[in-house]
């Protein structure tokens, strides 16, 4: 770490230095540099109001529309390509959706709100929002550390914003792009931009058709292919009857759909299929797992001025439906018998937010921000769980190919919630001449969660020996017997969980920054900020009452976290050198967590439900740790002539637990079910560093049209965070474009290749072995659950526009 930090700071003191040296007057007068020699100004939103990305003390990586066409960028996900530190996943089930920075993985089972907020033009939304196929967007933002002073929600680690393109008021327009694959991969976007009101009322009409084989995977067991399929369409009016006001309205519905099946990699036990390498990118799945997702969202916004003031509102309101049908015995437990686990998640929400601010003004000495949020969400979780009892595979001659399925049951699972949250927030901000700034904001959050928890063991059956749990002497009385020597009982309707929590939270957040100009072209701030999440609950830990008529206390504590708290302090610098050719930013950081929510791999424990012990109970708990995260993030851009330009990115984040007791897979000790040991394991799963360089160069090949040839490498060093079975080695991707486009953008032709050399390599694989929760065969299915890096993939994208476009 110190030797990164180190460099880091070399780094930033060549800038400064190299920066002042430029800002000093010269001999005589050089001749300006010609504007297309010079890097074009990035203009965001990370503070709410409009202003050049080298002005903002604080990290933040932007996202152009430009840059998401030149790179073929279309799924959400594929952000992290161009954002170094940022990991986006959907997971092998497609619909476990997550993003995780700055040295913390965050995993959506923990049941925990985002360590990432999501934002939809400035409205907070969940993630099934924006994981998906993106089309006619204006902008992403990514801003690290942690937020919620100055936008809706708190979250510790940073958070992305997606800002869609508005209706042009004066002039109509469209375009229409279509992108093809070799990996059967369609995708068009489409939209109309129409003035009905010229400069005072318009229209934008936009839509997405994307159809691919998602990931690839393919069964051993199943000819038929992995799908992905996404419907969309967006209808967005602006109206600007004048300077001091204007609305913006966008209604968005998305369709989805998937389905696939779970990549494995193993020896495998022969009867359940044949040895398979993580290149294969094979499943043993006899059936698909199959995800529907329905998503109905609106957002609005509303800025006016008067008198030197800004009032303004942001509401949300959004509707979904997530259906899923997950096929659990990843491993083919059992050949030719499915066992899936099914979830109905609707989830409805809306948000509101109004603020009045003061419009900056030269020679003030105070600028203010205050305002109001509020946001309700209800969800409603129903999600059985199939669980396979002792006779569902013949005790005397286990034996995957002969089963009784009438020795199982279904958990239940029935949990819904509502959280409503209103906060107070406001900042101050004083100018200390021209160049330097204070700003204190604060948020006090109103949390208000309820949630009911009900779990049960529906209707079913087992085999068990008559002297255990059954009064007739040694024998099955009227029970019948499957198996000689035991009997079939049965399993009623009983009861596990019935449990209402209600809480109220208080929470007060805030930050502190601090920014200097030195030159027009040096900017040095200093941050530091308070982030806070609700503590989840986790549901499907099994700690009934034993004979005694006792609970586990340690397993009680698993099942409820406490609030998570967390603090960060940020120092960096924005510098643009050589007259305005060369951006170069670092941001260094150190968090520290309290109660950080982290989620074990599969951990032994004794369970009691309805009566029955298991002893070798499995399950990936949630427990709460303290943490501390150190890191810098590097952003360079460099136009080198008029035609050719470069970027560069760094991000490197090592977060550790302090001395964390989590469950774990040791001797467990008399009187309790579980055992917990001490660990100062890794936040997070991804590398401590990557990072990513892409370039572009053209040339005129006649007049009015031009040729280019861009590329974008990502390099990934040695990982051996990811599982402590294996060390993924280091690996990089290149893609490459090319093409001919007209000179004023109306049309464009490239062909491309991503992953252009094939890298082949192992990303992730699991420690423990893929199994069905209940079975109880005497062995494993010796496959474990594995990812790749990804395919190799050939292109054709055509883009035509027209008028605004």
């Amino acid at each position: 770490m110190k030797r990164f930090m180190v460099l880091a700071l070399a780094s930033a003191s060549f800038a400064a230095l190299a920066t002042s040296v430029t800002a000093q007057p010269a001999a005589a007068p050089a001749a300006a540099p010609a504007d297309d020699v010079m890097l074009g100004e990035i203009v965001v939103t990370a503070r709410r109001r409009s202003e050049s990305l080298q002005q903002v003390p604080q990290s933040v990586t932007a996202v152009t529309a430009d840059t998401l066409q030149k790179l073929n960028i279309q799924d959400f996900d594929d952000i992290s390509s161009v954002t170094p530190g940022l990991s986006l996943s959907t997971g092998n089930n497609g619909y476990a959706t997550a993003a995780s920075t700055r040295g913390v993985s965050f995993q959506q089972e923990t049941s925990a709100s985002p360590t990432v907020a999501f934002y939809l033009n400035d409205a907070p939304v969940e993630t099934p929002v924006l994981f998906q196929s993106m089309f006619d967007v204006g902008q992403v933002e990514v801003l690290r550390g942690p937020q919620g002073t100055v936008r809706g929600i708190s979250s510790p680690s940073g958070a992305i914003t997606l800002t869609t393109r508005r209706p042009d008021l004066s002039e109509y327009g469209g375009f229409v792009n279509a992108t093809v694959t070799d990996l059967q991969s369609r995708n068009l976007q489409a939209a109309v931009n129409v003035p009905i009101i010229k400069d005072i009322l318009g229209l934008r009409l936009a839509g997405v058709i994307d159809q691919n084989d998602f990931d690839g995977v393919r069964s051993v067991n199943n000819p038929l292919r992995p799908k992905a399929e996404t419907n969309a369409i967006r209808a967005s009016l602006a109206y600007e009857p004048s300077d001091a006001f204007n609305a913006y309205v966008s209604y968005m519905h998305l369709d989805r759909e998937l389905q696939s099946y779970a990549q494995v990699a193993g020896a495998g036990q022969g009867y359940n299929g044949p040895v398979i390498e993580a290149s294969d990118r094979l499943a043993v799945n006899d059936e698909l797992s199959h995800i529907k997702n329905h998503v109905d969202v609106v957002t609005a916004q509303i800025d006016s001025r008067i008198w030197g003031q800004h009032l303004s509102y942001v509401g949300s309101y959004a509707f979904q439906k997530l259906n899923v049908r997950e096929n659990v015995d990843r491993g083919n437990l059992i050949p030719n018998y499915e066992v899936f686990n099914l979830t109905y998640v609707p989830q409805e929400r809306t948000t509101h937010e109004i603020r009045l601010a003061s419009d900056p003004a030269p020679g003030r000495f105070l600028d203010y921000t205050v305002g109001a949020f509020y946001s309700w969400t209800a969800t409603d979780v129903d999600a059985p769980q199939p669980r396979l009892l002792p006779g569902f595979f013949n005790p005397f001659a286990p034996d995957p190919a002969v089963i009784n399925t009438r020795f199982q049951t279904t958990t239940g699972i029935i949990s819904p919630s509502r959280l409503e949250e209103t906060s107070f927030f406001g900042s101050l901000t004083a100018h200390f001449g021209e160049d330097t700034e204070l700003t204190f904001g604060g948020r006090q959050i109103i949390s208000r969660v309820v949630r009911t928890t009900n779990v049960a063991l529906l209707p079913g059956g087992f085999s068990i020996a008559p002297p255990s749990a059954l009064p007739f002497g040694g024998t099955c009385g009227p029970l019948p017997s499957t198996y000689p020597g035991l009997c079939d009982a049965p399993v009623p309707f009983t009861p596990l969980l019935s449990q209402a929590r209600r809480t109220i939270d208080r929470p007060f957040i805030y930050n502190v920054s601090l920014s200097h100009r030195f030159s027009p072209d040096l900017l040095v701030y200093a941050n530091h900020g308070t982030a806070w999440r609700f503590g989840p609950q986790v549901v499907g830990i099994t700690n009934g009452a034993d004979a005694s008529g006792q609970i586990d206390p340690v397993l009680s504590s698993l099942s409820q976290m406490p609030n998570e708290t967390s603090r960060s302090y940020e120092v960096g610098l924005k510098s643009t050198l050589l007259d305005g050719r060369m951006r170069f930013n670092v941001a260094l950081f150190r968090q520290t967590f309290r109660n950080l929510f982290i989620r074990t791999e599969p951990v032994r424990y004794i369970s009691i439900a309805g009566g029955r012990t298991d002893p070798n109970a499995l399950f990936n708990f949630t427990t709460a740790v303290p943490a501390t995260i150190e890191g810098f993030d590097i952003d360079t851009a460099f136009q080198i002539t008029s035609n050719w330009n470069v970027t560069a990115a760094l991000s490197y984040a090592d977060g550790r637990i302090n001395n964390g007791a989590v469950p774990c897979n040791g001797p467990i000790p008399t009187g309790q079910r579980i055992a917990i040991c001490t660990t100062n394991a890794s936040t997070s799963r991804d590398p401590l560093w990557n990072g990513t360089i892409t370039s572009e160069y053209s040339h005129n090949v006649r007049e009015g049209m031009e040729g280019f040839v861009r590329g974008l490498f990502q390099y990934y060093p040695e990982n051996s965070r990811r599982s402590a079975a294996q060390v993924i080695n280091p690996y990089s991707l290149l893609n490459l474009y090319a093409g001919l486009r007209s000179e004023d953008g109306a049309w464009e032709v490239a062909v491309f290749a991503k992953n252009a050399f094939k890298t082949d390599e192992v990303t992730s694989l699991d420690i423990n072995p893929y199994g069905v929760s209940g079975s109880t065969l005497p062995f494993t299915t010796n496959y474990f659950g594995a990812t790749y890096t990804p395919r190799r993939e050939v292109g054709v994208n055509v883009r035509y526009a027209f008028g605004s476009r």
